[in-house]
């Protein structure tokens, strides 16, 4: 993408290429950041087809206890082979059909390479996730070129055929809503799908590895789906990295905060410092359950 040029306060971009006209959309998702717009509709679209066409659910690999399917590179994103080579660092991450929304956001702020690992459970999940990820590739750029996803089924309730999905089964949402989109695309979910999901635990080390697996590069940024980096953060850890000695057994690590939902994503350290003195940033989950931030000195 382009570089763009800020107008006022986050309310016009503009490419600096080629005059591009960016209108901001920003999607339902917390903490705010003024890169979360997308192309407007002048801007030709390079994808027309559903993802998954050519998936033969018959084929992909079992993992070693034969419990999950996986499907490696279902879906390549445009620039990721391109990005991979680039970037000494990818972003590894996995999510349920229910959280990908946040893919958005992340895909905004991660410049480089994005390797996710999706589950869904049932004919009806990988039905929905179909028209979910047209629609997200439709829709944001930074998806459509950077994301990989690698698809994960369940033996247990294995989807068994691909509905066909046509162009207007997406197009028709708002780009401007990723969030309630998805929402409403789930009301579409079978009711005993959403019991089997609540009975059966959600594999996350098997999606984790399965992305972590899909990164071509040296290093690996390995996140949930919704943690969010910061701004240009693949560019200056690219830059870290390739300046360190290669050394077996190193790993970084990287300290998390959570946001008061009414303030704007940080552009820097200093914003995330005064976030923090005003308490409208804390340490991840510091609430929650503040022993698994332990290891990381957030005084430094």
């Amino acid at each position: 993408m382009p570089p763009l040029e800020s107008h006022g306060d986050c309310n016009q971009y503009s490419s600096a290429d080629d005059g591009v006209s960016m209108v901001p959309r920003a999607p339902i998702l917390t903490p705010a950041t003024c890169l979360e717009y997308v192309l407007a509709e002048s801007l030709a679209n390079s994808t027309d087809k559903a993802v998954f066409s050519g998936l033969d659910l018959r084929l992909g690999r079992w993992d070693t206890r034969r419990l999950y399917k996986i499907f490696d590179f279902a879906v390549v994103g445009e620039r990721f082979p391109e990005l991979s080579g680039a970037y000494s660092v990818c972003l590894a991450t996995q999510s349920s059909l229910e959280k990908i929304y946040s893919l958005v956001q992340v895909s905004h702020h991660w410049s480089g390479p994005i390797s996710t690992a999706i589950f869904a459970a049932g004919n009806d999940e990988l039905y929905l996730l179909q028209i979910y990820l047209s629609y997200l590739r439709a829709c944001f750029r930074p998806i459509r070129e950077r994301v990989s996803f690698h698809l994960v089924l369940p033996r247990e309730r294995a989807p068994t055929q691909l509905k066909s999905v046509h162009v207007g089964d997406f197009t028709r949402f708002d780009c401007a809503k990723p969030e309630a989109t998805l929402n409403e695309l789930l009301k579409q979910r079978k009711p005993d799908t959403s019991k089997w999901r609540i009975k059966n635990p959600y594999p996350q080390n098997h999606l984790r590895n399965v992305a972590r697996k899909g990164c071509q590069g040296s290093h690996v940024f390995l996140t949930d789906v919704d943690i969010v980096p910061s701004v240009n953060f693949a560019e200056q850890l690219d830059k870290f990295l390739r300046k360190r000695k290669p050394h077996h057994l190193t790993a970084f690590v990287v300290p998390t905060y959570e946001l008061d939902e009414r303030v704007r994503f940080p552009r820097n350290k200093t914003d995330l410092i005064r976030l923090a003195n005003k308490g409208l940033a804390r340490p991840f989950h510091h609430k929650v359950f503040i022993y698994n931030q332990f290891a990381t000195n957030f005084s430094r």
